[in-house]
């Protein structure tokens, strides 16, 4: 009778354990283009010329192409992913302004998001924060180099599959980054702001 028992209940917890379904995992690799609309904006001091703050704005090339490459894991419909993408120009400005001189050029943008998102039926629904790189140049003022401070870059966006293998996509993304020229003490608050349509394959 134990003996019955103990059978009873062992394929009683069998049964039950293979009733619940376990979370599905996936993972998938995937790279593409985007065409992207970027506006950069800026406000620029300096504590030894407090009287002559500038601004700048682009005027030109501020629609542009660049390549994303990135690793999304799933957990049932749940994403958790990486992703990286190069641009290799952002905008230019032509008329900087009344007390500066030259073209103010932001190219060679590199940046890498961690991706939080959510599958529901073809699309998938996702938001990102990040961290990035972009090189400044300016005509007339060679000789003050500048540099940037990694910044943080975030947005938004919503993919959609064609199919097994391709997508298409929109996201929203807006960043804050600071410029220093070295030999004039300027510091340059830069804001950008970016739609980009993807299209993309997935392994």
């Amino acid at each position: 009778m134990k003996i019955l028992k103990f059978l009873l209940m062992f394929f009683f917890f069998t049964f039950h354990v293979q009733a619940k379904e376990l979370p599905k995992i996936n993972t998938k690799f995937y790279l593409g283009i985007y065409k992207s609309f970027d506006k950069l904006t800026s406000v620029a001091t300096s504590k030894y010329h407090s009287q002559y703050p500038y601004h700048t704005s682009t005027d030109a090339e501020k629609e542009n192409l660049g390549f994303f490459l990135g690793y999304n894991f799933y957990l049932d419909n749940l994403l958790l992913g990486i992703e990286t993408s190069f641009q290799e120009n952002i905008g230019k400005d032509n008329n900087p302004g009344p007390n500066v001189t030259g073209t103010l050029t932001y190219e060679k943008l590199r940046e890498i998001k961690f991706n939080v998102g959510y599958n529901f039926n073809d699309f998938v629904f996702f938001t990102y924060l990040g961290i990035g790189d972009v090189h400044p140049s300016w005509t007339d003022y060679h000789g003050d180099p500048s540099y940037i401070r990694d910044y943080w870059t975030r947005g938004f966006g919503v993919d959609y599959k064609l199919n097994e293998n391709y997508f298409i996509g929109l996201n929203f993304d807006e960043t804050t980054f600071d410029i220093n020229y070295v030999n004039s003490f300027y510091a340059e608050e830069v804001h950008k702001q970016s739609v980009r349509l993807r299209f993309g394959y997935i392994f």
